[in-house]
């Protein structure tokens, strides 16, 4: 019995080496939002991304990724001057969903980016207007 346990725990302590050493590697990035600037790489690599989402401003604020064509300064806009996110010209790979308050912090994931042109905005009231929108390339 004894070297039955013996054995057991050894190929334990094995599996759990192997299971470490696979994992997968730390891809989150760390993303800021302020009033009114996002802070992220304007490269970023193929795959799924998970970011670290921080508001270090004083009002709510989200992230939103789109794959698109066009340059984030023109974007497809409703009657309100808010990017139109229904628009077949912006493909959404990303969303954080709820607003986020002042002081949050959360985790958003991407779809599987390939490369390419995409853009990034707070698409809060006005915060589009105000500077919020970066471009970012997936070579």
């Amino acid at each position: 019995m004894l070297i039955g346990v013996g054995a057991f725990l050894g190929a334990s302590v094995v599996a759990v080496i192997v299971a470490y050493a696979l994992r997968s590697p730390d891809t989150s990035t760390p993303v800021g939002v302020t009033e009114f600037r996002i802070s992220m790489p304007d490269r970023l690599a193929t795959g799924v991304h998970t970011f670290t989402l921080a508001n270090h401003g004083t009002v709510a604020h989200e992230l939103v990724i789109f794959r698109t064509d066009l340059a984030a300064t023109d974007l497809p806009l409703r009657a309100d001057g808010d990017v139109n996110e229904e628009s077949p010209l912006l493909t959404s790979v990303a969303d954080s969903g709820e607003p986020l308050a002042a002081g949050g912090n959360e985790s958003v994931e991407t779809a599987a980016l390939t490369p390419g042109h995409y853009v990034a905005v707070c698409n809060l009231p006005g915060h589009y207007r105000e500077g919020m929108r970066l471009d970012v390339t997936v070579p």
